[in-house]
C-alpha cells in the first residue's frame, strides 16, 4: 500500500513542478533580435523598397522659406512638381528627379508626367534628359546653398547592402516615429571617400538616424545631417533633412509622405527651411540604360 500511495504521488509532483516552469517562462516571450539582425532586415527591405519604388511616380509639393540677413518675415516659395526615383541598371545606385510645374500657383507648363514618359520605351537617351529637366527645376530653389540631397530616398542609400558596411551604427531607443516598439538607430560613416561629396570634390561624412521595424525592417522615418566647411568665399553650411514615410492607399509600398529641410549657412545669417508633402502615386513600368558617355551628376549639397 505504501509503494502504491508513493507510485501516485510521483505524477503529481512532476506535472506541478511542470506547472510551474511553464508559469515562470511563458513559451510566447520571444528574444529581442540584435542590432545585427535588425539591420540586415533593414538592409533586405531597402533593397525591395527601391526595386518597387522605381516603378513609381508621385506629385511632390514643396514649400521653402528664406531668411537673410536677420529679417523675421522670409521669403518663401512654393514648387508642385512630378518626382521620379530611377533604380540604375548597376541595382546599387538611384537617382532622384523633379520636374516643377507649378511655382507658387502659377503653372509653368502642362502637366503630363513628362519623367515617367521618357523611359517608356527604353531610350538610351532618357537619362540624360531626365537630369537636364532636374537641373532646370533647380534654378527655382530658394538660397545660395545647392542641393541633391533634397530627395527623399537620399538617406536610404546609405542602408543599400553595398553601402552599409561603410557606416558604424548604435541602437538609440525605441518607440520613435510614432511607433509603439520601433527602433532608433544612429549612424556615422566612417570609411573615405564618403558617399556625399561637396565643392572641389571634398568628403563629406554624413550622420544620423533612422527608426525601423525590427522585425520587417520596414523604415519609418530617417534624419541625416551633413556639414560642409567653408571654402572658395563660400561659407560654411549645415543640412539636415526628416523624411517620414507611410503607406499609400494606391501602391503595396510604405513611401515618403513628408520631408523636412534646414540649411543653415554662415552661423544662421541665411538659412531655408524647407517641407516637402508627397502624394498621388501612380505606378508604371520603367526600362532605361544608362548612357555611359553621360556625366554622372556630382552628389553634394552645395
Amino acid at each position: 500500500m505504501g509503494t502504491r500511495g508513493q507510485t501516485a504521488a510521483g505524477p503529481v509532483v512532476a506535472a506541478l513542478a511542470l506547472s510551474l516552469s511553464t508559469l515562470a517562462f511563458p513559451s510566447h516571450v520571444a528574444a529581442q533580435p540584435t542590432l545585427d539582425l535588425v539591420l540586415s532586415r533593414t538592409t533586405a527591405y531597402v533593397e525591395r523598397f527601391v526595386e518597387q519604388l522605381s516603378t513609381v511616380v508621385m506629385e511632390e509639393d514643396y514649400r521653402q522659406s528664406f531668411f537673410s540677413g536677420g529679417r523675421s518675415n522670409p521669403t518663401r516659395l512654393r514648387l508642385v512638381s512630378e518626382f521620379l526615383l530611377l533604380r540604375l541598371d548597376d541595382d546599387t545606385a538611384w537617382v532622384g528627379f523633379r520636374d516643377v510645374f507649378e511655382v507658387n500657383g502659377q503653372r509653368v507648363r502642362d502637366r503630363q508626367d513628362r519623367l515617367a514618359s521618357l523611359f517608356m520605351g527604353n531610350r538610351t537617351q532618357a537619362l540624360e534628359q531626365a537630369r537636364r529637366i532636374s537641373r532646370e527645376s533647380a534654378r527655382y530653389n530658394l538660397g545660395s546653398t545647392g542641393r541633391t540631397m533634397n530627395v527623399p530616398t537620399y538617406a536610404l542609400f546609405f542602408l543599400h547592402p553595398a553601402n552599409i558596411n561603410r557606416f558604424a551604427f548604435e541602437a538609440d531607443g525605441e518607440n520613435c516615429a510614432d511607433q509603439r516598439g520601433a527602433w532608433r538607430i544612429r549612424f556615422e560613416e566612417v570609411e573615405y571617400p564618403t558617399l556625399t561629396r561637396g565643392l572641389q570634390g571634398i568628403d563629406l561624412p554624413a550622420d544620423g538616424r533612422i527608426c525601423v521595424d525590427p522585425s520587417t525592417g520596414r523604415v519609418l522615418e530617417t534624419e541625416l545631417a551633413l556639414h560642409h566647411p567653408g571654402l572658395g568665399g563660400r561659407p560654411a553650411t549645415e543640412a539636415s533633412a526628416t523624411v517620414r514615410f507611410g503607406a499609400a492607399p494606391d501602391v503595396e509600398l510604405w513611401v515618403p509622405v513628408e520631408m523636412r529641410e534646414s540649411y543653415s549657412e554662415g552661423g544662421g545669417r541665411r538659412r531655408t527651411n524647407s517641407t516637402a508633402t508627397y502624394r498621388d502615386f501612380r505606378q508604371f513600368q520603367v526600362s532605361v540604360e544608362e548612357n555611359p558617355e553621360a556625366p554622372a551628376e556630382p552628389a553634394n549639397p552645395q
